[in-house]
């Protein structure tokens, strides 16, 4: 089915996806619990409406190369290098100082980037490799025995880590972490939902579901998405977005999208939380190759993110021309 330029991505195999009998990944993230190597695609996309970078000085994850495991993140606050009481309350003092201060047309979010838990395409890939994963199984949807396509869902691990993700916020909640001043968005794809409802249980309000957030579009059998009635009758406290169609129109079995166009489509998410104003501190439930090519888009350095792991980034958006 042809891409529909009235919703989301119009953009021609050239420019957005590679035709070819076979579509590994280079390198294989999307389907590996580790999240790659600690490299980066580097910033293919040139700004839309708003130029992105990330502010050092308030996370650890933004300080170096990856070099702690995440649950020492998670046992000091997801990184804070604010480790006394008044953290949170520390933090949002600063960030509401950098939005008095800004410049006209320089807006200040913080994202919180969590990757789903595991899925079962994690746990298949892990039990055939990478290398007979990306060059056969990805494109199947069972062995017979376990099923990972399309649209798999957590396993129970990944379900685990998702609940130590909850256990964390409420703890650091009772600290004064700013849930009362944070929009929710997710993927559409059901192990980023299950992730979501495991990560933020009785802490959300109204979850926007964007089909930008979503995973690599096309081949892999993982990463085609259910279609919108079945978004809305599993998940029905999710807000799906009205452009979403019914079946998914982004998925073609026979071409595979590109870092670049990943990229596009993270610049244009972007600009859109920046232009509708949504508050300061921004949770986004998705995946390993998407936010790989999130944090490149943000002036990040490359941090693979594991299933089930989340990394905050303070974000500087200086507007280009009028949004």
């Amino acid at each position: 089915m042809a891409f529909d330029a009235a919703h989301h991505d119009a953009a021609s195999t050239r420019d957005g996806h590679i035709p070819h009998a076979l579509h590994p990944d280079d390198p294989a993230v999307a389907a590996t619990e580790t999240g790659g190597p600690g490299t980066s695609p580097g910033d293919l996309e040139k700004p839309h409406e708003y130029r992105y970078e990330t502010i050092k000085g308030f996370f650890l994850q933004t300080e170096g190369p990856k070099q702690v495991d995440f649950d020492v993140l998670l046992a000091r606050s997801f990184g804070l290098l604010d480790t006394s009481p008044e953290r949170w309350t520390n933090l949002r003092a600063a960030v509401s100082e950098l939005q008095r201060s800004a410049e006209e047309g320089v807006t200040y979010k913080v994202l919180f980037l969590g990757r789903h838990g595991q899925g079962w395409h994690n746990f298949a890939a892990s039990k055939y490799g990478h290398d007979p994963w990306e060059a056969h199984y990805t494109y199947m949807t069972t062995d017979g025995e376990l099923t990972w396509g399309p649209d798999p869902e957590l396993t129970e691990l990944g379900h685990e880590q998702a609940r130590t993700v909850r256990r964390a916020w409420g703890r650091e909640v009772e600290a004064g972490a700013p849930i009362d001043d944070m929009t929710w968005f997710v993927s559409p794809l059901t192990r980023t939902c299950q992730t979501f409802l495991d990560s933020w249980e009785g802490l959300y309000s109204s979850p926007e579901v964007w089909e930008d957030w979503r995973e690599i579009y096309g081949a892999h059998t993982c990463d085609r998405r259910s279609p919108r009635t079945y978004i809305a009758e599993r998940f029905p406290m999710m807000q799906i977005e009205e452009a979403m169609t019914e079946d998914d129109e982004l998925w073609r079995a026979d071409e595979r999208e590109t870092d670049q166009h990943m990229q596009m489509r993270m610049r244009r998410a972007m600009d859109r939380v920046m232009a509708n104003n949504y508050r300061t501190y921004i949770s986004v439930t998705a995946h390993s190759a998407i936010l790989r090519n999130l944090l490149p888009v943000l002036g990040h350095q490359p941090y693979p993110l594991a299933t089930g792991e989340m990394i905050p980034v303070v974000v500087k958006a200086t507007r280009l021309r009028k949004a």
